[in-house]
């Protein structure tokens, strides 16, 4: 029951009072003269129209006690019998032990200890008012009129109708038929508003007889009172749920509903903190893009949000949030949900899925990239999927690699960073990455100052670059008298010092670096091909594949330093990884070699960019892949991937958070981050079907 009609039934029961008291005395000396009206009225005022609904606390009961006690010196000294002291006697305990347990108790009273709890229970039951002051009147009732006098009938029967009148269930029903000549107003009034989350969510409850049904995502409108400037405003009801058996509903309000219907109201008259439902809706899209408001626990770096919506969401998508005063929109990648059980009172419970999205940051159409934001939106503000931005164009220089799932926010590569700084595509099989890293190969060789050497251990790249073709470093010929050189080398050096031939040891290591240098200077001076793929005839690591490879990169690093490869910028392709540059524990039987060879890739790694020469690894998985390199990698594009030691490595790169959605990534779906992209956060994009000369699209 409201405080308005709490102050209604003090006024109505108090004229009564006066009423009975002038009918039975025949005049008005009473008011201040007799014992009976002081106790009643103070029952009145103490009582749960009042102050008190249900119980007393000990403050209470030590306020209730001492004005008991100062209401008794109103008996006069004849009829201070037995009762009375008994009366007086009460209301000292009362006042003394309440006033005691005020000064122990610091906690709530379920925690006291036994005997705290057990006096401050007792004290609560005689502190009442209902029982205090229902016993004085009585008593001084039958002192002033006796037992069986009209009068004592008189002030009986009102006493009884006004403690019936007081039972939480009558004044329940009383106070529904308040509220419903409130609801009759409008028949589309809902209820009334009894809690405030925030600044913009309300809960409200809704009346038992209302007319109108309610449904999630239905409009309403309302003036909340404690607004000073009592603005009509927008909501949608976002939450329902039944507590106590009354039903209330969450009801969110924001300027983008209010937009909606024009900024202008749609009721007259409105009574304040009453929804009305509103039912004719414009046409609008918001329900589509409204995702949910954001929860707790969210941070500036990830937002917690629960998800309320019509509209379908999956892992990277992207959503907007208006954040700050200025209300500038920062956007954020799902990367996580979850379902949740909230705990409703009296054991209730609601089910809830809460959606988690790390930051991109806000976007600037002219730099065409995401900046990172600095603070966290307000609890509750709405959460919406991303709309749309400004096609964007790129430079000759850049290439749009994909987007944002659902989106047309592009993700844009710089492909002279991304090749003289060294990238690494990872990912495992069947998740787009051969193609993607194909089709990269494709954008570096639009630069005529670009030469390609793909190191391929599959020969798949001869079949998939014939459109360009690919010339061979080392002709025929000469590529099968350098490996059998190779071979030969290998076997004299695993004879015993005094047994190896040292002079033609010198002439064949002679013959080998003389020969690659020529092949690599006629290929990178050659204006016919920029591409060249070397393939080797053996898909594992043995001794003389590793040595021709080793000396093929030292060869051309040699070339790099003293003639900056004839003005040319030059992409080492590593496919297949793991077989070219493995980590130390995933060494083959040549381990020397392997060493060797990790050497000579690394001295390109670390200092290849110095002499515009740079790597583009393309492995499985980083277990299998040295570190040495792969760390050298300032661009990292990492598909589907499943094993720990992988998510683990790469979270280093990306964040833990968004390296988590690595297992569930989609074919075509990968995860970029590093020096060479436009942004440079972290983000889940989408490559685009591409479609490869002389294939069916993949």
């Amino acid at each position: 029951m409201n405080k308005r009609i709490r102050l209604i039934f003090l006024g109505i029961s108090l004229i009564l009072l006066i009423g009975v008291g002038r009918f039975v005395t025949e005049s008005f000396d009473f008011l201040l003269d007799d014992f009976w009206f002081t106790s009643g009225f103070l029952l009145l005022i103490l009582l749960s129209l009042i102050d008190q609904p249900h119980f007393s606390k000990d403050s209470n009961v030590f306020i209730n006690a001492v004005t008991a006690g100062i209401s008794l010196l109103l008996v006069e000294s004849e009829n201070r019998n037995w009762v009375f002291w008994l009366f007086l006697g009460i209301t000292l305990y009362l006042a003394i032990s309440s006033y005691i347990l005020m000064w122990l108790r610091n906690k709530s009273l379920i925690h006291e200890n036994k005997w705290v709890q057990f006096f401050s229970r007792i004290n609560r039951e005689l502190g009442k008012p209902q029982t205090l002051f229902s016993a004085f009147f009585l008593w001084g009732a039958i002192n002033q009129f006796g037992i069986s006098s009209n009068g004592f009938n008189a002030l009986l029967l009102y006493w009884v109708i006004f403690m019936i009148l007081n039972l939480p269930s009558i004044a329940s029903i009383i106070n529904r038929i308040f509220e419903k000549k409130e609801s009759k107003k409008q028949d589309n009034v809902l209820g009334a508003i009894f809690g405030v989350q925030s600044k913009n969510t309300f809960l409200v409850k809704l009346f038992p007889d209302r007319k109108e049904t309610i449904k999630l995502f239905d409009f309403v409108e309302f003036i909340y009172s404690i607004d000073e400037k009592k603005q009509i405003r927008k909501g949608l009801i976002l939450d329902s749920y039944l507590l106590n058996e009354q039903q209330w509903i969450k009801v969110l309000t924001t300027s983008e509903i209010n937009k909606i219907f024009d900024n202008q109201p749609l009721f007259k008259n409105h009574s304040e903190d009453i929804i009305y439902k509103i039912k004719d809706i414009p046409e609008t899209k918001y329900l589509d893009t409204f995702v949910g408001i954001v929860t707790e626990k969210s941070i500036i770096e990830k937002i917690r949000f629960i998800y309320n919506s019509k509209a379908s969401i999956q892992e990277g998508q992207l959503l907007e949030v208006k954040v700050g005063s200025k209300l500038i929109p920062v956007f954020y990648q799902i990367v996580e949900g979850e379902t949740r059980i909230e705990q409703l009172e009296n054991k209730n419970e609601t089910g809830l899925i809460i959606g988690e999205a790390i930051q991109l940051g806000t976007w600037n159409q002219k730099k065409v990239r995401f900046e990172q934001f600095g603070w966290v939106p307000d609890i509750n503000s709405p959460v919406y999927i991303a709309s749309k931005i400004q096609e964007v164009e790129t430079s000759e220089n850049e290439f749009k690699i994909g987007h944002i799932p659902d989106t047309n926010f592009p993700v844009i590569i710089n492909k002279e960073l991304a090749l003289t700084h060294h990238t690494a595509v990872l990912g495992v099989t069947g998740t787009g990455k051969s193609v993607f890293s194909r089709n990269l190969i494709r954008e570096y060789l639009k630069d005529k100052s670009i030469k390609v050497i793909c190191v391929d251990f599959t020969g798949e790249y001869k079949g998939k670059f014939t459109d360009l073709s690919p010339a061979r470093i080392v002709d025929e010929e000469k590529d099968a008298e350098l490996y059998k050189t190779f071979e030969w080398v290998s076997n004299e050096l695993e004879k015993f010092g005094n047994q190896q031939d040292k002079a033609n040891l010198k002439k064949a290591d002679d013959f080998i670096r003389k020969t690659l240098q020529e092949a690599l200077t006629l290929f990178l001076k050659s204006e016919e091909s920029q591409l060249s793929i070397f393939e080797l005839p053996d898909v594992s690591n043995t001794a003389s594949i590793l040595e021709y490879t080793r000396q093929l990169f030292k060869a051309l690093f040699q070339l790099a330093k003293t003639e900056k490869c004839f003005n040319h910028k030059v992409c080492i392709v590593l496919e297949e990884a793991h077989t070219v540059i493995p980590e130390w524990n995933f060494v083959g039987i040549a381990d020397k070699s392997s060493q060797s060879l990790l050497n000579s890739i690394a001295q390109i790694a670390l200092q290849g960019r110095k002499f515009d020469v740079g790597l583009l690894v393309i492995a499985q998985r980083t277990a299998n892949v040295s570190k040495t390199v792969l760390t050298q990698c300032n661009t990292i594009i990492s598909f589907q991937e499943f094993d720990k030691t992988s998510s683990e490595f790469l979270s280093n790169y990306f964040g833990q958070g968004i390296a988590n959605t690595l297992p569930n990534l989609k074919f075509r779906q990968a995860i970029a981050a590093g020096k060479a992209l436009k942004s440079n956060v972290p983000m889940i994009f989408e490559v685009p079907i591409i479609t490869e000369p002389n294939e069916e699209e993949k």
